[in-house]
Formats: C-alpha cells, structure tokens, sequence
C-alpha cells in the first residue's frame, strides 16, 4: 500500500516559525547525490476526513484541507481503516477516525554499510501505511549510497553531502519533512514491525490532533550481539526530565509544530542534542507515552560515547533547567557513577 500521488505537497511557512520547510535542500559543493521519489515528481501528504462530503482530503503542511485525494487511495484509506479496527480490538469503539498523518521518518547516517540496509527495511516495511523516509548521507565513501539507491523507489528523499556532524544532518532532514509528526531512527536501529502502527493507535485514542501533543515515546530495547541488554523509556515528566534524560529519543515522535515553535537542534551539541532540544519547552511540554517496545537499538560502540553526554547533558540543565550548578554537578556525578555500575553488571 503506497498513498503517493502526483499532486505537489503545498507547504505553507508562517512568519513566526523558526525555520522553513522545504521541498529539496539546496546544492552544496561537497553534494554526491540526491534522489528518492519526490525527485521523480511523486508526494505523500496528511490526509484528513471532510464530514461534509465524506471523503478524505489531501492537507497542506499546515494541516488545512487541500482537494479530494485520488478515488483509488480514498479506497486504500478506507480499507486500512477497517482492517485495523477489525484486526486491533483497542480500535474497534473508535468511530470518528478521521485523520491519516503523514509521519517522517529521518535516517541519518556515514558509512553505514554494514546496518543501513536492516534500517531501511524495517522502515518500508511498517504496517503503517502513511510513511516519508527521508536519509541524510553524510557523504559515505563505502558502499552506503548503493544501499541507498537499491531502495531508492521507497525512499521519499536522500541526499548525500558533507554536514557539521549528526544534529546538523538532522535538522537538514527536518527542514524537508512533509509530515506533521517526525521520528529519527539511526543506521542500525530498527521500527518492530508494528512500531508505527503503534504510535497510530495511540493517536486515535487521545483524538490524533496534534495540537494536543507535542511529544510521544514508547520504551526501545537495547540489544548487543543479538542480545537484549535492556529496555529503557519512560513517560515523560518534567519532574524527572530535568534531571535526566528517562524517555527514549530513538523511535518517538516529535510534532512538527514542537521544532517550527523551539528551533531545530543545536549543532553545538555532539551527543544530547536531542535532550536539549526537549528541554527547551521546560514543564510546558505536552507528552504522552505508549507503553510498547517500538524500535530496537544496537548498542555497539556506544560505551565509549557516553561518558561524553553527561558534560553535554550538565550544559544543557545550566542552560534550560534553572538549577544551580552545584546540584546539577551531583547529579552528574550520580549519573556516571549509576552509568558505570550498569556497564559492569550487563558487560557492555
């Protein structure tokens, strides 16, 4: 099932957002290509209900009704919703479905040969039918853009070219997202087959407007050699936010209204961008959590960076958190000391 059509996504910027969404990133020199299916003139979009004529609507970014969508995903629409609610019991006393969010899913990623490929099935395979994968390459030199070309007829947009390290190649990725929700999901991690459709369900039972909801974040499992290592993620509080960072990044969902209102991230940070990013909102941040593993995480190699988020991680609560830098400091060394425990009795 494929909800591409021919007709242009309309994306309206507004004065006050802090960035511009965009249909291409513009050339650069170190550019080695770019491609996927909106090069080819092919775009997905957010579908909304109209109750007045009972058809589904093809949005604009900004969530406005545009035109009827094509009869044929009308029907494929219509279908999906069905089968879930018939195969998902939690749907079935939902009645007034009447949105189909376009979410983006953003792959960021240098010389990743050796996971890309298991990244980018587990993305175009979701059950979810309403997916943009957008890969930001950094310019790999092996054999990563092959991959990526393999599969460049489900890829919506990729682009290969030199960035400032992985937020930069984020936010490259943010600035040509279509959908109202993005996720990041880096080479190697992987989407559970049902990870999207997951976040979906949820959507539906809180009433899916995303007005409502900023962030949403489920639990991820941890995996070493084939192993489970742990399961981390929990329901965001601000709380417990303030001093840690307790939700999982990989595999959430962020609104695109959160990164229009609060910027994208800061290419300052190497590691815990991502948790300066949600600290901006502070305790005003409207979240929610789903209590399923939806993506698995390789943590191979990841030892040897994480005694640097804890300086990052101590920048970003002097910076956003308002506490004093004596206690911030405790609860830094609190961290490595926890951080080195774990590491010494999961042996990773």
């Amino acid at each position: 099932m494929s909800l591409k059509t021919k007709e242009k996504s309309l994306i309206i910027n507004h004065p006050e957002d802090k960035f511009e969404t965009l249909l291409f990133l513009p050339p650069t020199e170190s550019r080695k290509g770019e491609g996927g299916l909106r090069t080819k003139g092919y775009f997905k979009h957010n579908y909304k209900l109209n109750p007045e004529d009972n058809l589904w609507y093809i949005c604009d970014t900004a969530g406005d009704l545009v035109k009827p969508a094509p009869e044929e995903i009308q029907r494929e629409i219509v279908d999906f919703i069905a089968s879930m609610k018939s195969s998902e019991p939690e749907m079935a006393n939902i009645s007034d479905i009447t949105e189909l969010p376009l979410i983006t899913v953003i792959t960021v990623v240098l010389n990743g040969e050796k996971y890309l490929e298991q990244t980018i099935q587990s993305v175009i395979n979701q059950t979810y039918p309403n997916v943009e994968y957008i890969i930001i390459d950094g310019g790999s030199t092996d054999g990563t853009l092959d991959i990526i070309k393999k599969h460049e007829d489900q890829i919506d947009y990729w682009v290969s070219e030199k960035d400032k390290g992985i937020y930069d190649a984020m936010n490259k990725g943010v600035k040509v997202a279509l959908g109202s929700w993005i996720g990041f999901l880096g080479s190697g991690d992987i989407y559970s087959s049902h990870g999207l459709l997951d976040y979906y369900e949820l959507m539906c039972e809180i009433n899916i407007k995303s007005e409502l909801y900023d962030y949403l974040s489920s639990k991820v499992e941890l995996i070493k050699d084939d192993k489970i290592i742990r399961i981390v993620g929990q329901k965001w509080s601000w709380e417990v936010f303030k001093k840690y960072m307790n939700v999982a990044h990989v595999g959430s969902l962020h609104s695109i209204k959160l990164f229009k209102k609060y910027g994208l991230f800061d290419i300052s940070f190497k590691i815990a961008g991502d948790y300066e990013f949600l600290l901006r909102p502070k305790n005003t941040l409207r979240a929610n959590f789903i209590d399923k593993i939806t993506a698995i995480m390789d943590i191979e190699g990841i030892s040897s960076r994480e005694m640097k988020v804890f300086n990052e991680t101590e920048l970003a609560k002097v910076r956003h958190t308002g506490k004093n830098g004596f206690k911030i400091k405790i609860e830094k060394y609190i961290g490595i000391i926890k951080w080195k425990i774990r590491r010494k009795l999961l042996s990773y």
